[in-house]
């Protein structure tokens, strides 16, 4: 079975110029300790950014300051799905703050799970505990 893990981008970047490696260029304790969780577990790890969709921690990208809004989750969702089935996924863990807690999330939240739906992938929800959020 091919099982990812997955979290949302971060909005807290290097401004470095030119491009770099998104585990390098979000600067997130979650997304780190995700990624190496999942380099353990010898899984995919993938990032859902408002502006590229699926990643990988090497996909190089620039600077850039975008959240995922309501409005933009429809256009996107195809473009999720098909990055999932060209992943080959079969279900996709998905770890995010409480949508109470942090509704700049949801977007996120909507998106991943229209996409997997759409693909017809499982897609199992992980509440992050306080200290990853």
């Amino acid at each position: 079975m091919n099982r990812a893990i997955c979290t949302y981008c971060s909005g807290l970047k290097r401004d470095d110029d030119g491009l770099l490696p998104a585990f390098e260029r979000y600067r997130s304790r979650r997304i780190r300790t995700l990624a190496l969780r999942a380099a353990w577990e010898q899984r995919p790890f993938l990032i859902l950014s408002g502006e590229y969709g699926l990643i990988t921690p090497d996909t190089l990208i620039p600077w850039y300051d975008h959240l995922l809004v309501e409005a933009e989750i429809e256009g996107m969702v195809e473009h999720v799905m098909g990055q999932i089935v060209a992943e080959r996924l079969d279900a996709v863990e998905y770890h995010t703050a409480p949508l109470t807690a942090d509704p700049l999330v949801k977007p996120y939240f909507d998106l991943i799970s229209s996409a997997c739906a759409r693909a017809g992938v499982e897609l199992d929800v992980q509440l992050l505990p306080p200290g990853l959020i």
